[in-house]
């Protein structure tokens, strides 16, 4: 079961990057998107002080949140609210 989540990550992550790069801007989507997701991700953390949730920082949530971007991030919250 985790090699096929761990493979269904992986196509997702080259469908995502195949996307930037067929937009003719890979450099400008790629940086923007791990920009994005960066922010995202520091949002949710720093308003974890109100809400109690908040994301650890380690190459799976930092990865999502960096290749895909803020709906990366949001799929990391909701992993964590419905598992916890």
């Amino acid at each position: 079961m985790t090699a096929l989540i761990a493979f269904a990550g992986a196509v997702c992550a080259l469908i995502s990057l195949w996307t930037m790069k067929k937009s003719k801007h890979f450099i400008k989507s790629f940086f923007l998107t791990a920009l994005q997701g960066g922010a995202a991700l520091m949002a949710v953390n720093a308003s974890g002080i109100i809400t109690g949730v908040t994301l650890s920082l380690n190459a799976l949530t930092i990865g999502s949140g960096v290749i895909f971007g803020t709906p990366g991030v949001v799929m990391n919250l909701l992993i964590k609210i419905i598992l916890a």
